[in-house]
């Protein structure tokens, strides 16, 4: 029997140019998941990542240590496989920071400013908000019994408010509209009431 480099070589050949194909199917399946997740950070079918051992108002008590001002807007994500807690923190000069909380330790990951979100009239509302997102946050779970997942300051029809997502304890997700002016639950959406 007879040693035949060139069949070698190209036997060889075949099988890397298998391996790197099997390689770039792989990425670009990557690609089209990470596409499908839009870049928000819910997973591609849009559910909320699960319960956290850092609840919305530790995160953002977090937050706040580290940039001073008011939450604007939190919410549970996952950024780069670890689920986090990002923070829109709105500062006493009336500029906007994003920090992102780790939902485990509680510990600051990053903080940097954010751009595009220039509502100056949100902001004046804010910068007078009576309620805080911590109480809003506890007045959703006093309605739902279950844990938040995000709490955004809002105008709706001349009100100042606050919408808190909540996931119920029986896993139904829920839309709590908490009055800014009073701090209590004023309204509330099922996943049912779409």
């Amino acid at each position: 029997m007879r040693f035949d480099a060139r069949r070698m070589v190209a036997g060889r050949g075949l099988l890397v140019a298998v391996v790197a194909a099997g390689a770039l199917a792989a990425g670009g399946a990557t690609a089209a998941i990470a596409a499908a997740d839009g870049g928000e950070g819910d997973s591609p079918s849009g559910e909320k990542p699960a319960r956290t051992a850092v609840s919305l108002a530790q995160a953002a008590d977090a937050a706040l240590k580290t940039v001073p001002g008011k939450v604007r807007e939190i919410e549970l994500e996952s950024e780069d496989g670890a689920t986090v807690w990002e923070v829109e923190v709105l500062t006493g000069d009336g500029a906007a920071r994003k920090v992102v909380v780790d939902s485990g330790s509680g510990k600051v990951a990053a903080d940097r400013p954010e751009k595009g979100d220039d509502d100056k009239g949100e902001a004046t509302a804010l910068s007078g908000a009576r309620t805080s997102v911590a109480d809003a946050a506890a007045a959703a779970l006093k309605a739902v019994p279950g844990h938040a997942t995000s709490a955004g300051f809002d105008r709706d029809g001349g009100r100042a408010v606050w919408e808190v997502d909540v996931t119920g304890s029986d896993g139904s997700e829920h839309e709590v509209t908490v009055d800014d002016a009073t701090g209590k639950a004023a309204a509330q959406k099922g996943d049912d009431d779409d």
